[in-house]
């Protein structure tokens, strides 16, 4: 065999491969998403007359318990806001997709090599979201701790299957140092795991949580907020601003993903055996146990704690192992006859229309019952039950894409640009890959020439290389730090700042606190002081007309159009005592200029800006090449 036939048949190539597609379906927006939070404490960290006196960063409660800021502002200074997030990112995802193709090799490790690698390709390149209203995912391209965290996990599941689990569990100790929340979901997995194999870690459980307790009782700092009741004050604008925590407050498609993903971890269940088993039966319990006590515990009894580690987010190992299973139903099931391949196939459609509600919540577990009935179950008329559950399923894949390409072709025309995040998010990357390794797996083909597999790897991955960097010109302007034309400009009036529409501006290109702005509410569920101040100055900016619905709820309200700045608004607004010394507004390039008593000067970025925003009843892609800078209050 010669060298070239070794390295195609080895295990590198596959990975070359699947890190390739992770790449792909993780391309790197900028300073985004959760990021914006860790990117802005790293700034405040180094800026603490700046941007550490944002009220994000004065009430603090949530980063200080992370090593993750200290370092990524060493970072910082050093390397600047842009590369060093980007640095920190492409580590993230390369200690990721490292510990994920080690779980993977461990969970599959009694099956052939082809099905290992395509449970890894499910896992990296498959839809991703889990929990409520799509905000969460794992494996993500942001500059925030918890994808460190979630390979801490992967790689303690991996030691767990290896049959090390004390060094499984301490890995993910090291994880929590960066995020403590994330770190328990690995752990919860592996302790349930343990708990079914042995019962003493079951009592030796027991006893940690009734010591935890009983250090709550005896108002132990952190600890006593185990029996501390969340005021209604402060839990009214949590509710509004963070309604993920709440259970109740779940829209139908959350509970639809649930479905799915539990119904195809539970199925996997059914073909695995030993270790591989207890783990995913324990991911599965924790999984449950987390979401009944965030809704018990959290919501119902509102004990703060518990609404804080937002223990909902069990569900991520659950999501990650959900993608290898699939991978091991397409390969086996189809071939267990008419049972078999009608469960894979609801379990396949439920994926499909995840975001439908209904039809998903009726499909998955359907499919569930169905695998759990192999072997049990006589069809009359097998090829034709067979024959259905193939033309059911490739008739609901048609028309998915059919869906996904229309809504993939508009938002694409309102973009402007190629986005291969507008791409991935549309799913039908995803589509294709899980019909084209499901095909295979299901049908058993030989694996493709090795020249084949060497070009094909290495397209995906010069592909990778070239998208990667998703980002608009404007993100790559604003995430390169301080534009010192508009520092100048407005260095006559100092404080803080209200710039609207938008979210990292002021932090990044001014260096000075947000007035106001829809990121901060991100952590009001760790500090009242701040969910309270962040509460009274959105209603002001919303009752004068400044800001939008979305401004206080920005997770289930549309951002809309608003009209530019009046005379009389600005002048109400800068009259009180604690206003901005700025205000800043896109010029939207259709909009009617300003009244001149405003005394607006003019900023251009590097860029144009561009956002998606409900303008009379439709969506539309706003554009602004100019800002306009407003004198709000000081000298």
């Amino acid at each position: 065999m010669s060298r070239l036939d070794k390295f195609a048949d080895g295990r590198w190539l596959g990975w070359l491969a699947a890190l390739g597609l992770f790449l792909l379906s993780r391309p790197y927006p900028g300073i985004y998403h959760d990021g914006r939070l860790y990117v802005a404490d790293a700034l405040a960290k180094l800026d603490p007359g700046g941007v550490g006196r944002d009220l994000m960063f004065v009430h603090d409660g949530q980063f200080g318990f992370s090593l993750y800021t200290p370092i990524l502002a060493r970072l910082i200074a050093v390397l600047g806001p842009s590369a060093a997030t980007m640095a920190i990112v492409a580590l993230t995802l390369a200690l990721w997709f490292a510990a994920a193709a080690l779980m993977v090799e461990r969970l599959l490790a009694d099956r052939p090599p082809a099905l290992r690698w395509a449970a890894l390709v499910f896992v990296v390149s498959l839809p991703s979201l889990y929990g409520p209203l799509n905000v969460i995912g794992f494996g993500e391209p942001y500059a925030t701790p918890r994808g460190l965290v979630e390979a801490a996990g992967l790689a303690g599941m991996a030691a767990y299957l290896s049959g090390r689990p004390r060094l499984g569990l301490g890995l993910c100790v090291v994880g929590m140092l960066f995020h403590p929340i994330m770190g328990l979901c690995s752990v919860a997995a592996i302790g349930a795991a343990l708990c079914l194999e042995d019962r003493r870690w079951l009592w030796a459980g027991l006893t940690g949580v009734a010591v935890v307790a009983v250090a709550g009782l005896a108002h132990l700092p952190i600890a006593d907020r185990l029996v501390t009741i969340m005021d209604p004050a402060w839990r009214a604008v949590v509710e509004t601003r963070s309604p993920i925590l709440f259970p109740s407050l779940w829209p139908l498609e959350a509970w639809s993903l649930l479905s799915v993903q539990i119904c195809t971890a539970a199925a996997g269940v059914f073909l695995l055996q030993g270790a591989p088993r207890r783990l995913v039966l324990g991911a599965l319990i924790a999984g449950l146990v987390g979401v009944a006590a965030a809704a018990i515990l959290g919501e119902r009894l509102s004990l703060i704690l518990f609404l804080q580690i937002q223990s909902w987010r069990t569900l991520q190992p659950v999501a990650v192992l959900a993608l290898a299973c699939l991978a091991l139903l397409v390969a086996e099931l189809p071939r267990r006859g008419p049972a078999g391949l009608l469960g894979t196939s609801l379990i396949g459609l439920a994926w499909l229309f995840r975001d439908v509600g209904e039809l998903s919540l009726l499909a998955a577990p359907l499919g569930l019952l169905l695998v759990a009935m192999d072997g049990k179950s006589r069809f009359t008329h097998p090829r034709l039950y067979m024959g259905l559950a193939l033309g059911l399923l490739a008739v609901g894949a048609i028309g998915y894409a059919g869906l996904a390409g229309a809504g993939l072709a508009n938002k694409l025309a309102r973009a402007g640009r190629y986005s291969e995040g507008i791409v991935w998010f549309s799913d039908l990357p995803a589509l294709a890959i899980a019909v084209v390794i499901g095909v295979w797996l299901a049908l058993g083909r030989p694996t493709p020439p090795v020249m084949a597999r060497i070009v094909g790897a290495g397209a995906v991955c010069v592909l990778a290389i070239l998208l990667w960097d998703d980002r608009s010109d404007y993100i790559r302007a604003r995430d390169r730090g301080r534009d010192q034309g508009l520092v100048a400009m407005t260095a006559a009036r100092p404080g803080p700042v209200l710039w609207l529409v938008g979210d990292m501006e002021s932090w990044l290109l001014l260096g000075r606190p947000n007035w106001s702005a829809r990121v901060q509410g991100a952590g009001v569920v760790f500090s009242r002081p701040m969910a309270l101040e962040i509460r009274d100055r959105a209603e002001r900016l919303t009752n004068l007309g400044l800001a939008g619905e979305d401004f206080i709820r920005p997770l289930t309200a549309p951002e809309r159009r608003l009209p530019p700045p009046s005379l009389a608004q600005v002048r109400i607004f800068c009259a009180a005592s604690d206003a901005p010394a700025w205000i800043i507004w896109p010029r939207w390039e259709d909009a009617p200029p300003l009244a001149a008593e405003l005394a607006a000067r003019d900023w251009t970025p590097e860029a144009p800006f561009t956002r998606d925003q409900v303008d009379r009843g439709a969506l539309r892609a706003l554009k602004a090449s100019r800002y306009a800078v407003i004198p709000c209050a000081g000298d």
